[in-house]
C-alpha cells in the first residue's frame, strides 16, 4: 500500500507486517518499506492509531546487512527462543542439517572487518588540532 505525505512517499510492501508489540492506540510494527521510490528496507515503527487513521511515529530502518547484523547480535545476546529460532531456520531453503552439528567449526565470515568507535575518532581528530 502506498502512501503519500508532504515531504516523502512510501510504500509498506504487502505481505510483511509484524506487530511486535501493542499498547492502547500504539503498536510497534516491524514492515518492509520502501521510501521515495528506494530499494526496500526493514523497518520497526511506532504507529499511533486516531479516528480510523494510522499515524506514523518514530522508528528506524534497516538495510539488508543492517538488518543480518542485527538479528545476529539478538541471537547472539541470548534474545529469541531456541527451538522458534532452529524451527525457522529448518525452513529456510539454504539451511543445511549439518549446521546443527556441534562437532563442525564455522568459520567467522566478517572477522576481518574493522569497527570503529565514533569517540575514538573524535578524540584522534581533537589530537591532531592541538
Amino acid at each position: 500500500m502506498a502512501k503519500e505525505r508532504k515531504d516523502f512517499n512510501y510504500e509498506i510492501i504487502d505481505g510483511f507486517d509484524h506487530i511486535i508489540e501493542e499498547s492502547g492506540n500504539n503498536s510497534i510494527n516491524l514492515r518492509k518499506i520502501s521510501w521515495n521510490g528506494r530499494p526496500m528496507k526493514l523497518d520497526i515503527r511506532k504507529y499511533a492509531y486516531k479516528d480510523g487513521e494510522e499515524m506514523m511515529m518514530k522508528g528506524c530502518s534497516f538495510s539488508e546487512e543492517g538488518a543480518n547484523e542485527l538479528t545476529g547480535v539478538l541471537v547472539e545476546s541470548g534474545y529469541g527462543e531456541t527451538r522458534r529460532i532452529i524451527k525457522s531456520l529448518r525452513d529456510r531453503e539454504d539451511f543445511d542439517e549439518s549446521l546443527l552439528d556441534k562437532s563442525i567449526e564455522i568459520e567467522d565470515d566478517d572477522s576481518t572487518e574493522d569497527f570503529y568507535d565514533p569517540k575514538q575518532l573524535l578524540e584522534l581528530s581533537g589530537a591532531d588540532e592541538e
